[in-house]
């Protein structure tokens, strides 16, 4: 079983060959040093699937229920975010953080490789019962729009289940 430390919002696995499984598995996390860092978005999706144990700096072992609380506390609208981020990774997509775009998620097409081709969609994740003004909507339109992406909202209900929505330009 892969093993990680949770160090603040990150995990890392620190076994060399265990980081390069779980990233070539699915392009999650970074490769730093030679080691993986995980947000804890993907770190609770790996725990769920049974791929990754979580420890804690006193080396007791998180659950699942345990570290999606921590999570929580750590930040903000995590289950909003991570139900998201389950939903569009089971569905055979890649995503990566989108925070220089000030969205949560870059999402590649299936089978595309982050690094060499580019995301296709810029991905915010929000609650059915967050407000959600024009200004906003029209704000995250052209920061799609300015870097050649589609804008993509994930909306998740109050059982968890998320609908997305897609915009395109039109010229009249």
């Amino acid at each position: 079983m892969v093993k990680g430390i949770l160090v603040d919002k990150k995990v890392i696995v620190e076994n060399e060959e265990d980081a390069n499984t779980i990233y070539n598995r699915g392009k999650y996390g970074v490769i730093k040093n030679r080691k993986l860092e995980l947000s804890l978005v993907e770190a609770l999706y790996l725990i769920e699937k049974g791929d990754l144990e979580v420890y804690d700096e006193n080396e007791n072992k998180l659950e699942f229920k345990e570290f999606m609380k921590i999570a929580s506390e750590r930040i903000p609208r995590f289950y909003t975010i991570f139900s998201v981020y389950r939903d569009i990774r089971s569905r055979g997509y890649i995503t990566k953080t989108a925070l220089k775009y000030g969205a949560d998620f870059r999402v590649y097409e299936r089978g595309a490789e982050p690094g060499k081709e580019h995301a296709k969609w810029i991905l915010y994740c929000v609650h059915e019962s967050e407000e959600f003004d024009w200004k906003k909507f029209s704000s995250m339109n052209r920061v799609a729009h300015s870097v050649r992406k589609t804008l993509l909202i994930g909306v998740v209900d109050d059982e968890g289940d998320v609908t997305y929505w897609n915009t395109t330009w039109l010229k009249p």
